[in-house]
């Protein structure tokens, strides 16, 4: 199995089994409340979480948090606009860092306050999950995982399109049958920092999860070029992608500033075997517990564990290097 593959089963994360007596015998362990079988790192049976930035994904964190058993505790949130939210304290970021029970941070901005709120949760030792990209350069995203690692911190890159059903059937599709060519599209309306190349990075920067998504699917990739059409109301930007075998992969990523753009997501793959299977065509179960919660368990279970695997830091550094490949050819 290779390393991509040794990677993407760690980020669907198996929970352990939980014993059923009441107490913890010999070579066990209690963590949150339940007897776990394998003996690891004495996590603490509380882990207080503020989240910062209540836009759409700062929101549902928020949400899954309120309704989430376990260790993770939601402790406050931290929002430059007024909370609604009823029953979750407004505090500001310092008091948020300078608190002994906050002991994790969920960034959940637009990407160009990343690298200043990273920086600053774990100088103040807080575990970090932080929305893609977890940085606008590769080289801030490699500095910002050596701080954590030097501090004996997690820092953890949302990406849960890894989590669905879509992506879980194409990599078990993948691991048998070459792939022929690959075609990615994502096309929307602005949001009010995307089409902010300067505060948030050039497209595949702010749209660097596609890339994460066939790094860890098809291993490592050659730029063959990229392009950007802008126009008044928006960019179209390409990017010519191969596989180790050569094989060719095209991204594309669609911005108007049209109101009504809908945001359109399709990825098509065309296997060696004949096979050609629609990502958007395939059922996303409707399963308890939701992405963002899952990928919450996740940071939950690797903060207990007290490591960041390394392929996740390659996943996270790779394919902004690739971004910027394709961004030079702009």
């Amino acid at each position: 199995m290779s390393d991509i593959e040794n990677e993407i089963e760690r980020r669907t994360l198996k929970k352990p089994r939980v014993v059923e007596p009441m107490s913890a015998a010999n070579g066990q362990t209690w963590h949150c409340g339940r007897v776990l079988e394998i003996k690891a790192m004495d996590p603490p049976n509380e882990i207080g979480v503020v989240v910062v930035g209540l836009g759409i994904a700062g929101k549902v964190r928020v949400r899954d948090l309120k309704a989430k058993t376990g260790c993770l505790v939601l402790k406050g949130v931290v929002s430059r606009r007024q909370s609604d939210i009823e029953g979750v304290a407004q505090i500001s970021l310092k008091e948020a860092l300078d608190r002994t029970d906050v002991k994790a941070v969920i960034i959940s901005t637009e990407p160009a306050l990343h690298e200043e709120y990273i920086r600053l949760a774990l100088e103040k030792g807080k575990h970090v999950l932080v929305e893609y990209p977890v940085a606008l350069t590769a080289t801030t995203a490699r500095q910002l995982f050596q701080l954590a690692e030097d501090k004996g911190l997690v820092l953890y890159e949302e990406n849960i399109a890894m989590l669905t059903e879509s992506y879980l059937a194409i990599r078990e599709k993948s691991s048998t049958v070459g792939v022929k060519q690959v075609n990615y599209s994502l096309s929307g309306s602005y949001n009010g920092w995307l089409e902010n190349f300067e505060g948030s990075g050039l497209p595949f920067i702010s749209g660097v999860s596609g890339i994460q998504v066939m790094l860890s699917l098809f291993g490592d990739l050659v730029v063959k070029g990229g392009k950007m059409d802008r126009q008044e109301d928006g960019y179209t930007a390409q990017a010519s992608l191969e596989t180790q075998k050569g094989r060719p992969i095209t991204m594309t990523l669609s911005r108007s500033s049209s109101k009504e753009a809908r945001r359109i997501k399709q990825t098509v793959y065309e296997f060696e075997d004949g096979e050609v299977l629609d990502a958007g065509k395939i059922a996303q179960k409707s399963s308890k517990p939701g992405l963002f919660m899952q990928d919450m368990e996740n940071f939950e279970e690797i903060v207990g564990k007290g490591k960041l695997p390394d392929g996740s830091k390659w996943l996270s550094v790779r394919s902004l290097e690739i971004a910027e490949h394709i961004h030079s050819f702009f």
